[in-house]
């Protein structure tokens, strides 16, 4: 399965893939901001990462590529409601390609391919209460706010609040 858009292609993972989304699995600033326990990440276990994320039956996972078809992060739909029409939104995109209109893309092309194969309509997130650059994105790009999580993440001994985000799909 591969999604072409202008700037980006979705499409499933290669082992041609395993260095560069390495490097965003064992980047610790990157992984914060996903909420995620940063933790070092051998190449065998990021393929064992992706094996497990490609063969879920509630989840729809891309790695994201760009014009030269070189891995530049991964987009996924998590938990998915088939009944209901609903699921988890997450993307992680390399630090060099914010700004390029490549989020923007991505996430279109996955919500045009949840809507014609899956006839999801409303897609979630979660993104820390302080990460205003990710929350001015998901503004802009017809997602509000529905709620916050109260120290909701650890990060050492810190807590963090979350916000809660909706998108409706448009048919």
């Amino acid at each position: 399965m591969m999604l072409l858009g202008d700037k980006v292609i979705l499409r499933e993972w290669r082992e041609s893939d395993l260095e560069r989304l390495s490097a965003l699995r064992n980047d610790i600033d990157l992984q914060r901001l996903l909420m995620s326990q940063a933790r070092p990440n051998s190449v065998e276990r990021v393929r064992q990462w992706l094996v497990e994320r490609s063969a879920r039956d509630d989840m729809v996972f891309f790695v994201v590529a760009d014009g030269n078809d070189e891995a530049v992060g991964y987009i996924q739909v998590a938990a998915i409601d088939r009944f209901h029409g609903h699921g988890d939104l997450g993307i992680c995109l390399s630090q060099s390609t914010q700004g390029l209109g490549i989020a923007a893309e991505a996430c279109q092309l996955l919500e045009q391919y949840l809507i014609d194969t899956l006839a999801l309509h409303k897609l979630t997130l979660r993104v820390l209460a302080d990460n205003s650059r990710a929350i001015a994105f998901y503004r802009k790009h017809g997602y509000r706010d529905v709620g916050v999580l109260e120290r909701h993440f650890r990060d050492g001994n810190s807590q963090h609040d979350v916000l809660l985000m909706e998108r409706l799909l448009r048919r």
